[in-house]
């Protein structure tokens, strides 16, 4: 299977997983979740090797690392931090609604980092198939969280619909900003 096929094939499986936490037990969501994310970190891995190699400065590959590190760490924050990790990705509950911090920023801010990831790691280093795989899939993760604001979270998490109304989908506002630095002053009554 090509590093293509491979990402397509995992987002895939994770509207198969979707669709199990909706309509079934959401202990087999899960486990079918995080075999999707196994193969799209396959898939994109494998994608490094794949395809022609780029020619970038060094300078430039630093700076793309550099970029590509704190991308990580952002999502890391966003998915594994920020989110109840074992309930979230584990639990057989439903998912709680977490409305603060990075999720203040956005309703999905680990579809904000992962091109930044996964661009940035390509250019660094230098490689034209993770670059093709990546942008795929930074499409594909778009269009997947599309699909889980408009019927996925509504359903399996309580108080999304309000969180909708207060929270912007994608692309952060000043007043999310403020809301996830946790610079916004409450008036007093």
């Amino acid at each position: 299977m090509t590093a293509i096929a491979g990402v397509i094939v995992s987002f895939l499986v994770m509207l198969l997983s979707d669709l199990l936490k909706v309509t079934g037990p959401r202990r087999w969501g899960n486990a079918v979740f995080l075999i999707a994310i196994a193969l799209l970190i396959a898939s994109l891995s494998f994608a490094v090797s794949s395809g022609h190699w780029l020619t970038v400065a060094f300078p430039l590959r630093v700076f793309f690392f550099l970029l590509a590190a704190l991308a990580a760490c952002l999502e890391a924050i966003t998915l594994l931090l920020a989110l109840p990790a074992g309930e979230t990705y584990l639990g057989a509950g439903e998912n709680a609604l977490v409305d603060r911090g990075m999720y203040a920023l956005c309703r999905h801010p680990g579809a904000l980092w992962l091109p930044a990831l996964l661009i940035s790691l390509a250019l660094a280093l230098g490689s034209q198939g993770l670059l093709l795989a990546g942008v795929l899939a930074s499409a594909l993760n778009t269009l997947y969280v599309f699909y889980q604001d408009l019927w996925v979270f509504p359903k399996t998490i309580p108080g999304y619909a309000e969180y909708k109304k207060t929270t912007p989908f994608l692309i952060p506002t000043r007043a999310s900003l403020k809301k996830a630095l946790g610079t916004t002053r409450h008036r007093q009554d």
